[in-house]
């Protein structure tokens, strides 16, 4: 499970570049991480996440000065670990909860079609963006890279688990980004 936890944040850090590269040397995989944690962040945060709580918990203005993340490789994949492991809301899992499947889902996540898993996580991460709209390839792009990184550390893409924990095509998001509109 600890394997498929790395690859799955190691999916949304990666999937969020806008290019493909090799590994050739730790160097070079540590240097592509965390250039790509800043790119995950920048999305994330993008999408109302609370720069006020990271930096607190780094002890970094970050509200005053986002620009940090963008120039610490450093702050940049500490905040991406913070956000991985702490909910964006009260009430709501974190991405590492909706992932191992600490909780218990509420008749609400159930009905939303919620599960524990990859397609949580996204849910959690990008809401809207990416969940409920169906097979787009937002949502399968980051599921390849999740296979890519299982793949690559020799767990295998058939420990990823059936379909349904690996999508979020037809999950509810946790936090819509509008409300919809009041009908008539």
């Amino acid at each position: 499970m600890q394997m498929k936890e790395v690859a799955a944040f190691l999916c949304h850090v990666g999937s969020k570049t806008s290019y493909i590269y090799r590994i050739s040397s730790t160097h070079v995989e540590l240097h592509q991480i965390l250039k790509s944690s800043i790119t995950f962040l920048e999305m994330s945060f993008s999408q109302n996440y609370n720069y006020g709580a990271i930096g607190e918990a780094l002890k970094v203005d970050l509200l005053n000065h986002p620009e940090y993340i963008e120039q610490n490789a450093i702050l940049a994949f500490q905040a991406a670990i913070w956000q991985w492991m702490n909910p964006v809301k009260k009430g709501q899992p974190s991405a590492h909860d909706a992932f191992v499947g600490n909780g218990k889902p509420t008749k609400n996540d159930t009905l939303s079609k919620r599960v524990p898993g990859l397609g949580t996580t996204m849910n959690i991460l990008y809401g809207d963006n990416v969940c409920n709209q169906g097979d787009v390839d937002s949502m399968n792009i980051i599921i390849s890279h999740y296979l890519y990184y299982l793949d690559l550390m020799d767990v295998g893409r058939e420990e990823a688990g059936p379909h349904e924990l690996l999508t979020c095509a037809e999950q509810k998001p946790f936090n819509p980004s509008s409300a919809p509109a009041a009908s008539s």
